[in-house]
C-alpha cells in the first residue's frame, strides 16, 4: 500500500456539505486528498453527464485548511474531470459522500454517491460510496472512523475490476455501532407522490416528494443498518442479464 496515497473525494450533496467536509477530515489521516465536487446539491441525478454546456471549474476554500474544486456539473462530472484534467496523477482510490441519507437497494440507480464512485471503477480506480442515515445533520464522528477503515483496507487489498463498495452508516454514535456486514442490496422503493400546485401567474407545477418502502430479507443492507450495523455492498455496474440471453434466444427474431 502507498504510504501517502492520492485520494479523490467528491459527492453529491456540494462541496461544503458537511459530509464531504467530514470525509476530508478522515481521509486527511490517510494520504494527499483531492476534492472535487458539485458547486450546489445534485441529490439523484444519477450517472448524468454534461456533454450540451461548458463545465465551469472554481478553486474554493474553507475552515481548516479545507479546499477543492467547485464544478458545476455532475458527480460523475466531477471524477471525469478531476481524474483527466485537475490532478496532476491518477488517484488511488475514489471516495464519495458522506451522503446525507442512506442509499440503499434500488436507491443505488439513481443516487449521485453511487455514481460518483460507479465512475471511478470505470476508470479503473477502486472507489467507495459512504453514507449516512441521517437525511439531516447527524452524527459525522462514526461514518468518519468507519471510512478511515474501509478506504484504508481498499488501499491495502484493492478491489475487483468494475466492483466499488457502497456503505451505509446507521446514525449512531460509534461506540454504538455493533460491528461490519458484507450485504446484498435489498427492495427500498420510493413511492412516488405528485403534489400539484399553481404559481403566482397561474400556471400549474408538480412537486415531488413520498417516502421509502422497504421489503428486505435477511443478508441485505437494510436489515443491516435497521440492526445497528454498517452495510458494505459490493457493486458491479453490470446490468446484462446472463440467465434470460438463452431463453430470449428461443424467440426466433
Amino acid at each position: 500500500m502507498n504510504k501517502n496515497p492520492n485520494i479523490l473525494v467528491t459527492n453529491d450533496d456540494g462541496i461544503f456539505a458537511p459530509g464531504i467536509y467530514a470525509l476530508w477530515e478522515a481521509m486527511n489521516e490517510i494520504g494527499q486528498i483531492t476534492v472535487a465536487a458539485p458547486d450546489s446539491e445534485k441529490s439523484a441525478v444519477g450517472h448524468a453527464i454534461t456533454i450540451t454546456d461548458p463545465i465551469r471549474v472554481q478553486e474554493v476554500s474553507g475552515k481548516n485548511g479545507y479546499n477543492g474544486f467547485a464544478v458545476k456539473g455532475t458527480p460523475a462530472d466531477c471524477v471525469k474531470l478531476a481524474c483527466s484534467a485537475l490532478m496532476e496523477s491518477t488517484p488511488d482510490i475514489v471516495v464519495s459522500g458522506i451522503n446525507s441519507g442512506a442509499n440503499m437497494g434500488n436507491d443505488v440507480i439513481y443516487s449521485g454517491t453511487v455514481s460518483a464512485a460507479t465512475e471511478g471503477t470505470l476508470l479503473g480506480i477502486p472507489s467507495v460510496a459512504f453514507s449516512l442515515t441521517s437525511v439531516r445533520g447527524g452524527e459525522l464522528t462514526g461514518a468518519q472512523a468507519v471510512a478511515k477503515n474501509i478506504v484504508q483496507k481498499v488501499l491495502e487489498y484493492g478491489l475487483p475490476k468494475g466492483v466499488l463498495l457502497n456503505v451505509n452508516v446507521p446514525n449512531i454514535t460509534y461506540d454504538k455501532i455493533k460491528g461490519i456486514k458484507v450485504t446484498k442490496l435489498g427492495n427500498r422503493v420510493f413511492k412516488d407522490s405528485f403534489e400539484k400546485r399553481e404559481d403566482p401567474r397561474g400556471k400549474y407545477y408538480y412537486w415531488m416528494s413520498g417516502e421509502h418502502s422497504e421489503d428486505n430479507e435477511d443478508g441485505t443492507d437494510g436489515v443491516a443498518v435497521n440492526d445497528g450495523f454498517v452495510s458494505i455492498t459490493p457493486v458491479h455496474h453490470r446490468l446484462t442479464e446472463h440467465e434470460y440471453i438463452e431463453t430470449l434466444n428461443t424467440w426466433n427474431f
